[in-house]
């Protein structure tokens, strides 16, 4: 019989196969094209959305920090006292400690102050230095200061982290009536944007750049890896600069340089970046005229699953096979071996609230000797059938051996003793020639408890039972 369902799912992969190699030719190309330039358009509007919202949640958290430390009390009552010269200053350890505090507690890489007044540029580790208009490093501060503007977000190299590209936040400083004070703000290195846009960039099969548009300018002219300067991301793309700083392309919100390049650029207002995606379908169009390759993959791709799914079937009814053959003919019930497998599948499936419990019927030797054997079997199959009723869905039951039974409940101990208990007045409301009565034992199952170990507990419940006068259950977790 397995060989016949092998055969005809056999037949029917065939059929499927050569049904959508058929269906996928006709007229292929011309639906191949049009497919492809629609993916490109959502391809490159939503990673530039995916993106730029990314960038947005990387940098808020960090420009709120900023927008706290310059809007600090503190800060503001500290400029006071400042002195041109900081050695003079008996508090300006005080400074240094609450920027060092700020940075331990944020985990900026650089928590920073400029004062207005004596551009001496404070951070956590001391003073860095004195800007000045004619350093052409310092362009950022006096620059930004102009754009009049209460915060901006810069890409540019930090001087106390040993030149590293950082991601800068920059906020203004005012008293209560809006006179400049200096300049804080916070940097941290870029690693976490550039990592997100790169595995954008893998998983959409675009290039992503980004370029500022409306932050104050900085003696930064290199580039990162995704991080462009204007001039440099026109040069590469032989697009003007003008589209590049675009803040609106239309109502389609991506445009078609050629007919194989498709471009979205999404301005980011919270930053002031202009976030370009460019999707290239060059190799795509070319994917066509492969098609015979992709196709022979495709047949191989179908074979697998075929192989595999044949496997997995052949291996389930194999499974099965082995349970019928470990299943207790008398009772039904699975048998030493096979509850052992089926102990160690329930711990990984059910981690928490899982019991164990070990029964067996009180004084069975006299049902053989009173009654004969087959009564007794009776017995047992009547105990089997009760207790496979009072488990149901909620665990799984074995024979142990002779008139013991073991099974697995997923609750709690005393949950599984109370069903036990249950069990005894269904068993006193059975209609048999003698009394039939149970004890039991029951105890939690530990994480990483061996079948050994809570068996061992177990068993110490039901001689418990045994000692206070048998057809009882007794819950023993210790």
């Amino acid at each position: 019989m397995r060989k016949h369902i092998v055969l005809i799912t056999n037949i029917l992969i065939i059929v499927v196969v050569v049904a959508g190699f058929i269906a996928i030719e006709y007229g292929f190309v011309s639906f191949y094209r049009q497919q492809t330039r629609e993916q490109a358009q959502n391809a490159v509007v939503v990673t530039g959305v995916d993106v730029s919202s990314q960038i947005s949640n990387v940098s808020t958290t960090q420009r709120v920090a900023s927008q706290m430390i310059a809007s600090d009390l503190f800060l503001k009552q500290w400029i006071r006292t400042e002195t041109p010269n900081p050695d003079d200053n008996k508090d300006i350890q005080v400074l240094y400690d609450y920027l060092k505090e700020y940075k331990n507690v944020l985990g900026y890489d650089t928590v920073f102050f400029v004062s207005d007044e004596t551009g001496n540029y404070y951070y956590q580790d001391g003073l860095n230095k004195i800007i000045s208009p004619l350093n052409d490093f310092d362009s950022w501060y006096y620059n930004f200061v102009e754009l009049d503007e209460p915060y901006d977000i810069e890409i540019d190299r930090d001087e106390t982290q040993g030149y590293a590209v950082n991601l800068f936040v920059n906020c203004r400083v005012e008293d209560e009536n809006g006179n400049l004070l200096g300049v804080a703000g916070t940097a941290q290195e870029i690693g976490e944007i550039e990592e997100y846009i790169t595995s954008m960039q893998d998983a959409m099969g675009v290039d992503i750049m980004i370029v500022n548009n409306g932050n104050a300018m900085n003696s930064f002219s290199g580039s990162t890896d995704h991080y462009k300067d204007v001039s440099e991301a026109s040069k590469i793309l032989g697009i003007p600069e003008i589209v590049l700083t675009s803040t609106d392309l239309g109502n389609e919100d991506y445009i078609w340089l050629d007919n194989i390049h498709c471009m979205t650029v999404k301005h980011n207002a919270d930053l002031n970046w202009n976030v370009i995606v460019v999707k290239d379908i060059t190799q795509i169009l070319n994917g066509y005229k492969k098609f015979v390759f992709y196709a022979i993959l495709l047949l191989i791709a179908v074979l697998v699953v075929f192989i595999t799914a044949a496997t997995v079937f052949l291996t389930k009814m194999n499974r099965m096979s082995i349970e019928h053959e470990n299943t207790d003919d008398l009772t039904g019930l699975f048998n030493n071996r096979i509850f052992r497998q089926k102990y160690t599948e329930s711990l990984r499936k059910h981690r928490d609230n899982i019991s164990l419990f070990m029964i067996d019927v009180d004084d069975f030797k006299k049902y053989n000797d009173q009654m004969g054997h087959l009564y007794g079997n009776g017995v047992l199959k009547l105990v089997s059938t009760l207790l496979l009723q009072t488990v149901g869905d909620s665990g799984i039951v074995g024979r142990w051996g002779g008139d013991e039974f073991i099974g697995i409940m997923y609750m709690n101990s005393q949950r599984t003793a109370d069903l036990l208990r249950h069990l005894q007045k269904d068993l006193d409301d059975a209609e048999t020639k003698m009394p039939v009565r149970i004890s039991g034992g029951v105890t939690g199952v530990r994480h990483g408890d061996t079948i050994e170990a809570a068996i061992d507990r177990a068993d110490v419940g039901l001689y418990e039972s045994k000692n206070a006068g048998k057809g009882t259950v007794t819950v023993h977790d210790a």
